[in-house]
């Protein structure tokens, strides 16, 4: 196997199961020279490890899987899972670069990681919990976590988010992170993270919500913390290196925002797709948009056919 980076991600025995299965199986087909690399598969709440059988599949496609109660802190907030398990294996890597990602997100080519950075990473693709500066609903939020992290909120640069609809301070979506492991950053996150919430501080904090993700309604409690490990992986990659890399638009292809936004859609790509995050448009109903969205995109035939044989989902 190659040892310059390792990926990991998140399985558990519920919808991101299939998730999980098919983004390990498109590395291992479609990521070039990282195809070989390691991936580790982590069950990290209690309760939720996965099926002999399920197990099987991650064995033969040389995937490791660990189950360990990683997420303790803020179990009912599902999109945590990653950042525990991110720190989890920064700790016991050996390569150069640690690769986090979505569950709900699958690879077209080969990844590329940054020549001359410490980081890289695509802006959060809409605004959410983000915060435009000090006028912002949200900007309170974001000085808390600040002074939590023990830096100026100005630590942060702005970023264009992906629907171009917003300039916000540093936000980045978790569909992918790639760092240099030496750096201690997905450490530096999980500490951060797990402060933010022993300090109460929760984004949405009695709006109401209730966010729709991969694998449908996440509930009111999850809901309110929605955003925050990725407000989180902001201070603890700018606090920690100014080498960033902003990935280029084959990275992180947000299925749902292009699908809203066909003017987006339509407009030419930097290079072929490498990295897709499709959230929940894998399921049956949404398959009559989502694989032409996917050709126009310039997904070629043999992908398709390769990924209509696997949905849905």
């Amino acid at each position: 196997m190659t040892d310059d980076a390792t990926f990991v991600l998140c399985i558990e025995n519920n919808g991101i199961r299939p998730q999980a299965l098919l983004l390990c199986e498109s590395l291992r087909r479609f990521g070039g020279r990282h195809g070989a690399s390691r991936i580790v598969a982590v069950a990290p709440r209690p309760g939720l490890g996965v099926d002999h059988e399920t197990r099987s599949q991650l064995d033969d496609l040389a995937v490791e899987y660990v189950e360990v109660p990683l997420n303790r802190v803020c179990p009912s907030y599902g999109s945590a899972n990653r950042v525990f398990a991110a720190a989890w294996v920064e700790c016991r890597a050996r390569s150069e670069w640690v690769v986090v990602l979505d569950s709900d997100t699958l690879f077209l080519g080969e990844p590329v990681l940054p020549e001359h950075a410490d980081v890289g990473v695509r802006p959060i693709d809409q605004k959410s919990s983000a915060t435009e500066g000090p006028d912002d609903p949200q900007e309170a939020y974001w000085t808390a976590l600040a002074a939590l992290h023990g830096v100026p909120i100005d630590t942060l640069p702005f970023v264009r988010t992906t629907d171009r609809q917003y300039r916000v301070r540093a936000a980045y979506n978790g569909g992918l992170i790639a760092v240099r492991r030496d750096l201690g950053i997905l450490g530096s996150w999980a500490a951060l993270f797990t402060r933010s919430v022993q300090a109460g501080l929760r984004p949405w904090k009695d709006r109401g919500l209730n966010v729709h993700a991969s694998t449908g309604f996440v509930g009111p409690e999850a809901s309110e913390y929605w955003g925050s490990n990725q407000a989180a992986a902001a201070f603890a990659i700018w606090s920690r290196t100014s080498r960033v890399d902003e990935l280029s638009d084959a990275y992180n292809v947000p299925l749902p925002l292009l699908l809203d936004r066909p003017d987006l859609a339509a407009e030419p790509r930097t290079q072929p797709l490498i990295h897709v995050h499709y959230h929940w448009l894998f399921a049956a109903a949404h398959l009559d948009r989502t694989l032409p969205l996917m050709q126009c995109l310039g997904v070629p035939p043999s992908q398709l056919a390769w990924l209509r044989a696997r949905l849905p989902i």
